[in-house]
């Protein structure tokens, strides 16, 4: 009996081969055998195809199958097996989005071709084939030539979207991020940050032209068209307040706007006659200083400046037998005048009155005018005399005779 070869076979996704052969042309064969297993020439699984000339063999795993056809007749003799018919195992697979065609694991015949259709589903296009792992580009079609062993074939697919520009900009001093052309698919959201350089703040943020605030980060929700972003900067600035109380200035004063990391100076001035009797920098003594400097401002601060008159000492002294008044040590603001009245006991008067050291005279009272300076004022007393004239005719005398001095 002899046979020829099996000239094709059809393939399912179960695992299952469907083959054909050519009739015998021995008149006697009553039926055929199938024998098939993993190796060349070593059949360890047989099916009685009957008196047919197809035969479907189940459940066949992931590798290449050898396939061969013997005839037998009624006394069960049976031929040898035909020639092999070799058949490898592919495996075609698609992701979500589209299909492959043939689809599944199924065997092809060795040395044969198998082409595959890969179809998008609509709102897909195909972004990947891969062939036994590795890429073959974002085919449709593709064949496998000249079949010598197993293959796997993989395609996948990514939605069909519409993206739409998003234009970042940042001025001088800060940055946003992302920046540039940003391409955002259609209906996703994009956020971005907006940060600001040491010793800066952002100033302003709009998009598509319109002012969204001095904000931080901005996200577009459910994006469908083509937006603009765009932030500025400005150099932080903290407020010194600068006050002076009555009799004085500070200057710069009032609300004092100061750049970060940069200095400012107060310089605190009396009006004549007063003197800096204490500076406060946020509420701490910094003494009664003239001048201050804040240096690498980085928070608010208030300065305060009070002033206090600026005042002399006149000492008032009185000898025995009088008084001065006011007396002792007299204190005096500048510029300003103080009087003095001097008043000798019962029966004496003033004999000198010295200021400075310098005699003014036997004045009863004396007034230092604008006082710019300390001084000394001092009265002396002595007493009140009157003269008794005594005198004595001839032949006699008086005692004590001539101008006699008695004290009132």
């Amino acid at each position: 009996m002899l046979f020829a070869q099996q000239v094709c076979y059809a393939q399912t996704t179960s695992g299952q081969v469907e083959i054909r052969w050519n009739a015998d042309s021995d008149t006697a064969v009553t039926g055929y055998t199938v024998g098939y297993g993993t190796s060349t020439g070593n059949y360890t699984n047989t099916l009685n195809a009957g008196n047919t000339t197809t035969a479907t063999l189940p459940s066949l795993t992931s590798t290449p199958y050898y396939i061969a056809v013997a005839a037998y007749d009624a006394n069960n003799d049976t031929s040898s097996y035909s020639p092999e018919l070799v058949v490898e195992p592919l495996t075609a697979t698609a992701g979500t989005g589209g299909s492959i065609s043939s689809s599944g694991s199924f065997f092809q015949t060795q040395g044969a071709s198998q082409t595959f259709t890969i179809t998008p589903t609509t709102g897909y296009n195909v972004s990947a084939v891969t062939v036994d792992g590795v890429s073959v580009g974002a085919v449709t079609t593709y064949t496998l030539s000249n079949i010598a062993g197993s293959h796997t074939i993989a395609a996948t697919f990514a939605a069909t979207t519409t993206s739409y520009t998003i234009t970042a900009t940042a001025g001088a001093n800060g940055s946003i991020s992302p920046s540039g052309a940003v391409s955002v698919n259609s209906g996703a959201s994009q956020s971005f940050t907006i940060t600001p350089a040491a010793g800066y703040q952002v100033s302003a943020v709009t998009v598509d032209g319109a002012s969204v605030g001095a904000v931080t980060s901005y996200t577009f929700s459910n994006v469908t068209a083509a937006h603009t972003i765009a932030a500025t900067f400005a150099v932080t600035s903290y407020t010194i307040t600068a006050s002076a109380g009555t009799n004085g200035s500070i200057s710069p004063s009032g609300t004092v706007s100061v750049n970060s990391g940069a200095s400012q100076s107060f310089t605190i001035t009396p009006a004549t006659g007063y003197h800096v009797s204490a500076v406060t920098v946020d509420g701490a003594s910094v003494g009664a200083v003239a001048s201050y400097t804040f240096s690498n401002v980085t928070a608010a601060h208030t300065i305060a400046a009070t002033f206090a008159p600026i005042t002399y000492t006149i000492t008032a002294s009185a000898g025995t037998n009088g008084s001065i008044s006011p007396s002792g040590t007299v204190t005096v603001n500048s510029g300003a005048s103080q009087g003095f009245t001097i008043t000798p006991a019962s029966g004496y008067q003033v004999s000198a009155v010295t200021v400075d050291g310098a005699s003014v005279g036997a004045v009863a009272s004396y007034t230092f005018p604008n006082v710019t300076a300390a001084h000394t004022i001092a009265a002396t007393f002595a007493p009140i005399t009157y003269t008794i004239t005594a005198s004595a005719g001839t032949n006699g005398s008086i005692s004590p005779s001539g101008a006699v001095s008695v004290n009132s």
